[in-house]
């Protein structure tokens, strides 16, 4: 899954220096627009009503088309402005607006006007078709392209398992009341085991993560591009942190066992000797559930590690995680300036009917909760509190933020860029 034809190692040191002139400033505050998104589920589209959605920006419409495939137009009728999400179906294959009766197809094209009945010289004739965006049904979701130049091949921006029959996909989705900027620049930085501390993934954790997590200090893993595209940890270096199955893994796993022989609970000299964590209780339960899940059979990454869809960020604001058994994928869909709508892929793999069963019974009842309602949440409700306009000063542990937005401004497409 994925590939590193192209890659470029990133050894930037941002220590305690500010972030390059402009780079804050030029990250986009509604979106990269000329990439496809995921919009809605197909499931959800009927044959009567439309849906609306709002993604970067602008106002869309979703109804069914003569091929009942799910089709996007812009919101707004071309007549008088009224909003075609109020509208119906009255037609297979068609969407009446419900001011004037002005009835589109699965592309646009006016076909009829209701109001004006079949004499009338509308259909056909100029400014009376509205903008439609592409669109593309991949395992249930509807995914859109919200670009004005001719749209990039889908799988550069959609992750590879949603083309394969190998892989089955469970989604959910969460939105949040926060800018798109500020959530997806978290992947990798000093908040994890601080933000995460009380979910139930952290107090789970066996024990050699949850130690290069608390004993982390500055270093973050390196992060490479891949195909200009995305940034994934470099798998030909290794830190505590990196411990997900880089090329290094028996340095990681020695790295991870000099920080179990540190002491659980760090000491803070300036604050009167005062302990982090307060207590050893979350050590107790790392080592109970190391235990459990050494009982498992283990299970080989789901994605090479260094390629374009491991772990890592990808654009246009995809976070993914390999857990090895399953993928934690969140695309976080920009609303407006102030909204943000997650969508969550978590992909497993398609061995057998039973095994499918199990895994979505699984997800259903537990994973989902687990990653998306308590973890995530967490993120979001940081995200919603930040405001990314004010000075900031970034840190050691805040390389991959700058390297993200360096990214965005020098890789990010634009009408003309493809």
């Amino acid at each position: 899954m994925g590939s590193s034809a192209n890659v470029t190692a990133l050894t930037s040191d941002t220590g305690a220096k500010p972030t390059p002139l402009g780079m804050r400033e030029r990250m986009p505050e509604v979106g990269l627009r000329e990439y496809w998104y995921p919009a809605l589920l197909a499931r959800k589209v009927g044959n009567k009503r439309p849906l609306e959605a709002k993604i970067v920006g602008q106002h869309l419409v979703f109804f069914r088309d003569a091929a009942n495939e799910v089709v996007a137009l812009a919101r707004e009728c071309p007549h008088r402005g009224a909003y075609l999400s109020h509208g119906l179906s009255h037609f297979k294959g068609t969407l009446s607006c419900p001011y004037h009766g002005w009835t589109f197809d699965g592309k646009g094209n006016c076909l009829a006007v209701l109001g004006e009945g079949p004499e009338s010289q509308v259909p056909g004739s100029r400014g009376t078709q509205v903008r439609c965006y592409p669109t593309r049904t991949l395992k249930g979701v509807v995914f859109v392209w919200m670009g004005t130049g001719k749209p990039a091949p889908i799988e550069e921006d959609v992750p590879p398992e949603f083309f394969s029959d190998a892989y089955v996909v469970v989604t959910a989705e969460q939105m949040w009341n926060s800018n798109w900027r500020p959530s997806i620049e978290n992947f990798s930085d000093a908040h994890v085991f601080y933000v995460h501390r009380n979910s139930i993934e952290m107090l789970t954790r066996p024990a050699g993560p949850l130690a290069a997590l608390v004993h982390s200090g500055p270093v973050r893993p390196a992060v490479m591009r891949v195909n200009d595209r995305s940034l994934v940890y470099d798998p030909n270096t290794s830190t505590g942190l990196n411990y997900m199955g880089p090329k290094g893994a028996s340095q990681v796993k020695k790295q991870v066992e000099r920080l179990q022989q540190r002491p659980f609970q760090d000491t803070y000299p300036a604050l009167g000797g005062q302990k982090w964590p307060p207590t050893r209780t979350r050590l107790y339960l790392s080592w109970i559930c190391g235990f459990f899940r050494g009982l498992l059979p283990p299970s080989p990454p789901m994605t090479e590690s260094g390629t374009e869809w491991s772990t890592g960020v990808h654009l246009p604001c995809t976070v993914r995680v390999d857990y090895r058994r399953l993928i934690f994928t969140r695309f976080e869909v920009p609303v407006d300036e102030g909204h943000t709508n997650n969508f969550y892929f978590i992909t497993v793999r398609r061995l057998s009917l039973m095994n499918e069963l199990f895994w979505r019974g699984y997800i259903a009842l537990y994973y989902r909760w687990k990653m998306v309602s308590n973890f995530s949440s967490q993120d979001g409700r940081m995200a919603e509190i930040t405001d990314y306009t004010t000075p900031e000063r970034l840190t050691p542990s805040d390389k991959f933020p700058h390297e993200w937005r360096r990214l965005v401004v020098e890789c990010a497409r634009t009408p003309a860029s493809h």
